[in-house]
């Protein structure tokens, strides 16, 4: 007969992340006694020496549902990149904005200009005097702004076609450093590597005084500029004297950036206040050659000319003036004295004040294009 005895079984249930016993029960089972286990028959007492087993088997159950939970680790995931914002254009200051929008508005009308040119038949001759134009302006625009180390697109201009024996006269628009809309005139010599001169007009007037001493100089193989000073002619912003030096400044960096013109033979002629702007420029910019001064006064409008002549230097300096203008007259002749350079003075007879004095049978003109050549250039050959 085969013994049978007492054994603890267990139930269980999910508990938390593991699994745990949840209750124990005594049952009857039928298989052979452990040897540590003996029947002799006793129910009562063969319990009783089981009770020992049965408390230690079910501490060991307890502990091991009682036991923290093993925390688990989340599965590794693929962190999302960190999100970089793209750098931003730091905005420009005023001033530079101003050019921008400047330039992108003389961009906007230069190909306005073209396809209205194209569609009417234009000639490549007419497209090619629009594009000078407008690409000589947006040129001048683009090299301010990398004088003022503006952060800044270049655009994609169309080609322009290159004149070599061609000469060409045409208007510019140009913006200076405090955002002022200067309007101009080129006259485009037949001449490459050719010096160029920068003309600034009398207090009240405007750049077409100049013209047809600008032609004469051009027809001598000279890149011309004259400009209506701020306030005057064709261009913006008020009459403000002493700022007008940054209109010379704009003009002076046009005539440098084209492409006929030699960057380091560039000479200055003034009439009355434009002759004390000239001096009072370059004074500040040791690169002008030479300039040419018609009626200068000692003091026009608070614009004064005698420690500009002193701080001009060794360079030339020509003066003219006409006896009956008393007051430029007796100036050129002082500032004559003060200059510390080589030094040309004309002095005339009933001729008239500043651009008044040009077209005349007086020797002016002569001297002028003879000073230029020998006195401010040198002997650089136009």
């Amino acid at each position: 007969m085969e013994k049978t005895g007492w054994a603890v079984t267990q139930n269980y249930r999910t508990c938390g992340t593991h699994e745990q016993v949840s209750g124990k029960r005594l049952e009857l089972v039928s298989f052979p006694f452990p040897p540590f286990v003996q029947y002799n028959g006793d129910m009562k007492a063969q319990t009783r020496r089981l009770y020992p087993f049965i408390f230690i088997l079910s501490m060991l159950l307890l502990a091991g549902c009682n036991a923290p939970a093993t925390p688990q680790t989340p599965a590794a995931t693929a962190s999302a990149p960190a999100i970089t914002p793209a750098p931003q254009a730091s905005p420009l200051p005023p001033d530079q904005q101003a050019l921008l929008d400047e330039r992108d508005s003389v961009a906007q009308d230069l190909f306005s200009t073209l396809e209205k040119a194209r569609v009417r038949g234009a000639t490549e001759e007419e497209i090619g005097d629009i594009t000078r134009t407008y690409v000589a302006t947006i040129e001048a625009i683009e090299s301010q702004l990398r004088q003022a180390n503006a952060s800044f697109q270049p655009l994609n201009l169309p080609p322009t076609p290159t004149l070599v024996a061609k000469k060409d006269v045409f208007d510019i628009g140009m913006v200076t450093e405090d955002g002022v809309r200067i309007k101009g005139t080129y006259y485009r010599p037949a001449a490459t590597n050719a010096p160029g001169v920068v003309l600034l007009h009398m207090l009240g007037r405007h750049r077409k005084d100049w013209d047809a001493f600008a032609r004469t100089l051009q027809d001598a193989g000279y890149a011309v500029l004259a400009i209506d000073l701020r306030g005057h002619g064709e261009s913006e912003g008020q009459r403000e004297w002493s700022k007008m030096t940054k209109d010379a400044a704009i003009a002076v960096d046009f005539v440098r950036s084209r492409s006929e013109t030699d960057p380091d033979r560039i000479a200055l002629i003034g009439a009355s206040i434009g002759a004390n702007l000239a001096i009072n420029y370059a004074a500040e910019d040791p690169e002008i050659r030479g300039v040419a001064l018609l009626s200068p006064g000692l003091d026009y409008r608070g614009v004064t000319t005698p420690e500009a002549v002193k701080a001009y230097g060794k360079r030339p300096l020509f003066l003219a003036a006409s006896s009956e203008d008393r007051y430029a007259y007796g100036s050129a002749q002082e500032l004559g004295r003060l200059a510390t350079g080589p030094v040309q003075l004309l002095l005339l007879d009933g001729q008239g004040h500043g651009t008044q004095m040009l077209g005349k049978d007086n020797g002016l003109e002569e001297a002028l294009l003879n000073w230029l050549r020998e006195g401010a250039f040198g002997d650089a050959q136009t």
